[in-house]
């Protein structure tokens, strides 16, 4: 099963794991002295980000469960509204140590490592390393400064999720990075009707995303988790199926509709 990747986050080298990550599957391929690109695993991805966008991130992420797990945890809770520009850091973990880095960091064979996976990614020292070393003495034995280096980025994220929500999806995941791009043409989204929106800021205040569905539907971080669809109160927000983009910014035309409306003098006599 370990030759069919799964949709999320979930690394190969886990005892328990069904199938294999995405993301070093791409690299074992372009890392490879036989292969230059990986076709199927770069289908496989373009494929499910236009079905599913970043609802995979939500839903189908083993990792960014284990991060929802870690925020419930009962302790003060800090904003990333005022750390959006780290949102893009993402984006260059995903074009470095994904795409450039195992293809063009050759040694004399002309293989590349899977960088991410080797020197980034907690989610192989989790699943990994970890329950394997328990049960295993001669691997145990074999650990070293890689692994202490690894275990060392475990923690953080496992510190900062407590006290931020999903701060490993928000800022170094290259998988949410891909689907996220793909969050403008996915079939499955957000759509606003502004005529029942009437601007109340409800669902911008419950995203742990930091977005605001009414001005940018399909943005790049939403994980289409439905707590903005919970929380509005008129029913203006719903999940979207299909082709066509949802319109954008619907609110603000609402507002300016009615804006007008009011300041139309014949419109007033009407309202008398």
């Amino acid at each position: 099963g370990k030759a069919v990747c799964v949709p999320g986050l979930n690394c190969y080298s886990c005892p328990a794991a069904s199938g294999a990550c995405p993301i070093g599957a791409f690299q074992s391929v372009v890392g490879s002295s036989k292969f230059k690109f990986s076709y199927y695993i770069t289908g496989f991805l373009i494929l499910l980000g236009v079905l599913l966008g970043r609802f995979i991130c939500g839903f189908l992420c083993p990792f960014g469960w284990f991060q929802d797990l870690l925020h419930k945890i009962p302790t003060k809770k800090l904003s990333t509204k005022k750390l959006k520009p780290l949102t893009y850091l993402k984006y260059a973990v995903l074009l470095l140590s994904v795409i450039i880095l195992p293809a063009f960091a050759v040694n004399d064979l002309g293989m590349g490592d899977p960088f991410f996976c080797k020197y980034i990614c907690p989610q192989g020292v989790l699943e990994g390393a970890i329950p394997l070393s328990i049960v295993n003495e001669g691997i145990r034995s074999a650990l070293g400064a890689l692994f202490t280096r690894k275990l060392i980025i475990l923690i953080a994220v496992v510190v900062l999720s407590v006290l931020f929500y999903r701060p490993f999806c928000k800022w170094i995941c290259p998988l949410g990075a891909f689907y996220g791009l793909m969050n403008k043409v996915s079939l499955f989204g957000i759509k606003v009707d502004g005529h029942k929106c009437v601007s109340c800021g409800k669902c911008a205040k419950v995203c742990k995303m930091d977005v605001d569905v009414t001005k940018t539907p399909n943005h790049t971080e939403c994980i289409r988790c439905g707590k903005c669809i919970t929380a509005c109160p008129t029913e203006a927000i719903s999940f979207n199926y299909g082709f066509g983009l949802p319109e954008k910014n619907l609110c603000d035309n609402a507002k300016v509709n009615k804006s007008i409306n009011k300041e139309n003098p014949i419109n007033k006599k009407t309202e008398e």
